[in-house]
């Protein structure tokens, strides 16, 4: 099954950056106070939109053809599909809300910045205990349950994103300052 090995490493690799990005993310709400709260909350506000994009853009999409073989097979994989989901779409939310604080903290609002702290907090331990899930519960059904023509087939989808992804990276303006090969 050196698809599925394929497969998991790539998504393993991704929950890596993952946790590289919520490292960014606590390291940024960490630096400086008082008269510094604005531009600690424009820095974290960057971080989550990266974050995010990452999420959005990169890595939900390589598992979808995974996720939709998987739903139907067993009442378990489909309970842990659903609490995954859940626990997306709470993270989402966790983020969302804890940008908008960060915007009211950008003028110095020192409550928001507290606001968003918490909520980062708890994104932070979904998030982790999320990840975890899919690099063992999730991968454990997986193996169960996925044949390796199945395999074959979430690796040529994962191939694709790939693809598409460099493709956007080749269309995306150079950021100010920076060349390509600088991000």
């Amino acid at each position: 099954m050196l698809a599925a090995e394929c497969a998991w490493a790539i998504l393993r690799a991704e929950h890596t950056r993952t946790r590289e990005l919520l490292d960014r993310l606590d390291a940024a709400m960490k630096t400086g106070d008082g008269p510094r709260t604005g531009q600690r909350a424009t820095s974290a506000i960057e971080v989550i939109d990266r974050l995010q994009a990452f999420e959005e853009t990169t890595h939900r999409p390589k598992g979808v053809v995974m996720l939709n073989m998987l739903r139907g097979r067993s009442s378990e994989a489909d309970d842990l599909l659903d609490e995954l989901d859940a626990e997306s779409e709470c993270c989402s939310d966790l983020l969302s809300q804890a940008r908008t604080a960060l915007k009211r903290a950008e003028g110095g609002d020192a409550r928001a910045a507290a606001e968003a702290e918490a909520l980062l907090q708890r994104h932070r331990q979904f998030m982790s205990a999320h990840l975890d899930k899919e690099d063992t519960l999730l991968h454990s059904q997986t193996a169960l349950l996925l044949t390796a023509e199945e395999w074959a087939a979430v690796v040529s989808s994962i191939s694709k994103e790939v693809g598409a992804a460099r493709e956007r990276e080749h269309r995306r303006p150079p950021l100010a300052g920076k060349s390509r090969g600088s991000h």
